[in-house]
């Protein structure tokens, strides 16, 4: 990516938008797309994703788009009165955005959902609850990119959208398109006191180091990794953003153990 590229950031008013802003402010020219303004930065467009018209400008000329709006909630029970507007309409449009902006790299903020039925399963089930007894971590087999998509509920099901369209747009128009299947960014910088949190939390600077490199890494056509940091219990494949994209994550949710787990 050249020097001081500009790199559009949608949803830049929420939790894991403020995060990046933060971080990679003076990294990048940032600009911001959110139905809520952005603090701190300039010029940040006001609208709805589901209008094509009105967000196609903020687009125009950038060199990477950082993709996270979407509705987050994942209950079984989230309607797609909400989903197909939010997470389907407005990630079509966006491609589409970037597409007639000639944006060269697209960041799409998936999720671990997307595979997460795995988590029925042994052994991924028993990390998961946190019933280690007679596990080694080095020896639990990861759930890998490669392995067909298992979405527990309609939000992950969004998600594969997301990750289809990707896969159409580089194949189609050479976008280069890195799929992030993201694990848990809370709002304070630590896991939760729950056993999955151990599995999936990303910390702050993970995160802005993983989404550096997924606009950075040079030979992308289309990827897909799983975001996390480098926790020592593991159930999907973190570790392919090292090799795919250079990612090289600090923090372990291990650390927390003795304060955080219940």
């Amino acid at each position: 990516m050249a020097e001081q590229a500009t790199v559009v950031i949608t949803g830049s008013g929420g939790r894991i938008g403020a995060i990046l802003r933060r971080a990679l402010a003076g990294k990048y020219r940032l600009r911001g797309i959110d139905r809520v303004p952005t603090p701190g930065v300039p010029g940040a467009l006001v609208a709805s994703l589901t209008d094509l018209d009105a967000i196609l400008p903020v687009f125009t000329g950038a060199d990477a788009v950082v993709h996270l709006a979407a509705d987050p909630r994942h209950t079984p029970d989230i309607g797609w009165d909400t989903l197909i507007p939010d997470n389907v309409v407005a990630t079509a449009n966006v491609y589409e955005a970037a597409r007639q902006g000639g944006v060269k790299r697209f960041v799409f903020f998936s999720s671990m959902h997307v595979c997460g039925m795995y988590e029925n399963d042994a052994p991924w089930s028993r990390v998961a609850t946190g019933d280690y007894a007679g596990l080694d971590p080095a020896g639990v087999p990861l759930v890998t990119a490669e392995m067909p998509a298992r979405p527990d509920g309609p939000y992950a099901v969004s998600k594969m959208f997301g990750e289809a369209l990707g896969k159409y747009c580089a194949e189609a128009y050479g976008m280069e398109v890195v799929v992030v299947r993201l694990g848990t960014v809370g709002r304070e910088d630590g896991p939760g006191s729950d056993a999955r949190s151990f599995v999936s939390w990303l910390s702050h600077r993970d995160l802005a180091h993983l989404t550096e490199r997924a606009i950075d890494a040079p030979h992308v056509t289309y990827e897909v990794v799983f975001g996390a940091s480098d926790n020592t219990w593991k159930i999907y494949d973190t570790l392919r953003a090292r090799s795919r994209l250079g990612y090289a994550p600090r923090d372990n949710a291990e650390h927390f153990r003795a304060t955080r787990a219940r």
